[in-house]
């Protein structure tokens, strides 16, 4: 069932429990007739948060201890999931992502990615620069912001996209407490909105050098004009914005496979989930892959604005306190890291890029290329081949045709037919045969007119 609007309430895309929301997310809204504000993320069913009817604000559902994921210390390679440093080659998300190869081309250094989300928490695994906040500056207690920023650009044993990049952290979600009294984060779109536009005014802050904004969360409701206008606003500065698709709860009586109708002689058709920012044309709409690489309707939302997918599950990033934190499940802010840490290494190697260049060079060369689907878009990213494929991309974003993107066609020339050289001599000989044929028959004419005249 496509998601109504909420109000103005989001749905941050992110940590989510295996498939999603928790169990308990939105049964007590509803009972109350209240909006529900949800979390698409890994979350603890007490922790799931609700917003206020009318109160315009996303909860945040998860504390940092409920983020779903593995942590161990850094360095440890004794990790309680199956991807350890010694296991990394059997990871099926690296093996595909090909970070190894992907490393010697560019690394991402000099990049700023703006992570908009709970805050990032400093570590040795990470480096940020400049930032800022618009919810306080209170201790980060929900470790959502980091484990994104460690995906994107996380050092150390991470396996990040992008090492080399620095992030700049913005944050818009106030601290979460402790588990004795479970009242989740709020966003206001607003701050959102603003975020946006702090990250493009200040691009050039101190080196921030911002080329990339990361938005993992979103919003059930599409009607939200300034956050619209600031993403116009960072497309015209050269600054990709990429979002999550969002996240489906693993208790939810929706199919994923049948979308409602008012006449149920209509055919059935794929629903449209997937959440705001991540529908506007000018932002990359990520969502993410299960742990055999597969795309699963189970866990994320699904609709024609989707534009690529990314493998997540087993990546290894960093947590709150300098804790390393394995991906156990699919959740789309996971892959909305991964495409924007796949920006900031294409701007690395060509800094010259626009944004639309890099939207058009990430899907081009994404598994199924501009196939079009809406479960994973054009297809799952390829790092490698975004780097180094030879694509004539204008400004705008047009692909254009190109002997690298197009198949040559080969046209065998039409052989020479060998000369006769008793051409001539046949030639004469006909004449000559046509002339005695002409003179024979001549005489057998005349020869009766003179046979007469000598009677």
């Amino acid at each position: 069932m496509r998601l109504s609007r909420l109000a103005s309430y989001a749905l941050v895309a992110g940590l989510a429990a295996p498939g999603g929301l928790a169990a308990s997310a939105l049964a007590p809204a509803a009972a109350h007739g209240a909006p529900a504000a949800a979390v698409v993320g890994p979350v603890a069913p007490a922790y799931a948060g609700f917003g206020n009817a009318g109160s315009g604000y996303a909860r945040f559902g998860s504390a940092a201890q409920k983020t779903g994921c593995t942590t161990a210390a850094p360095g440890d390679d004794t990790q309680s999931t199956d991807v350890s440093k010694a296991d990394d080659e059997k990871n099926q998300a690296l093996r595909a992502l090909r970070l190894d190869d992907v490393h010697k081309i560019a690394t991402g250094a000099g990049v700023g990615v703006a992570v908009i989300d709970s805050g990032v928490q400093p570590g040795p695994n990470l480096t940020l620069r400049g930032g800022t906040s618009f919810v306080g500056n209170g201790e980060i207690v929900d470790g959502h912001g980091t484990i994104v920023a460690g995906l994107i650009a996380g050092r150390g044993d991470t396996t990040s996209i992008a090492p080399g990049a620095h992030i700049v952290p913005i944050r818009v979600s106030a601290s979460e407490p402790d588990q004795d009294d479970p009242q989740p984060g709020r966003v206001d779109p607003a701050a959102v909105a603003q975020a946006i536009n702090w990250a493009v005014d200040h691009r050039n802050d101190g080196g921030n050098n911002i080329r990339v904004i990361n938005l993992s969360l979103g919003f059930a409701d599409r009607d939200q004009p300034q956050i619209s206008d600031a993403v116009a606003k960072a497309e015209k500065a050269g600054i990709v914005v990429v979002a999550a698709a969002g996240n489906r709860p693993d208790d939810s009586a929706e199919d994923p496979d049948e979308a409602p109708t008012d006449d149920a002689d209509k055919p059935e058709k794929t629903p449209d989930e997937v959440l705001f920012p991540a529908t506007l044309d000018t932002v990359i709409a990520a969502t993410a892959r299960d742990e055999n690489l597969a795309m699963t309707t189970e866990a994320v939302y699904v609709g024609p604005e989707i534009d690529v997918s990314a493998p997540v599950v087993g990546l290894r990033s960093v947590m709150l306190r300098g804790l390393l934190c394995d991906i156990p499940f699919t959740a789309s802010s996971w892959a909305t890291a991964e495409v924007s840490g796949l920006a900031a290494l294409l701007l690395q190697q060509d800094p010259d890029l626009s944004a639309a260049q890099v939207r058009t060079r990430i899907e081009a060369t994404a598994q199924g290329g501009f196939h079009d689907s809406a479960t994973d878009g054009h297809g799952m990213i390829q790092p490698y081949e975004a780097l180094t494929a030879m694509l004539d991309i204008a400004r705008d974003g047009t692909l254009r045709e190109s002997r690298a993107t197009q198949r040559e066609e080969f046209e065998a020339d039409r052989p020479e037919v060998p000369g006769d050289q008793y051409a001539a001599s046949r030639k004469h000989l006909l004449w000559w045969g046509v002339g005695a044929g002409g003179a024979v028959l001549l005489v057998l004419i005349l020869r009766p007119l003179t046979a007469r005249r000598r009677d």
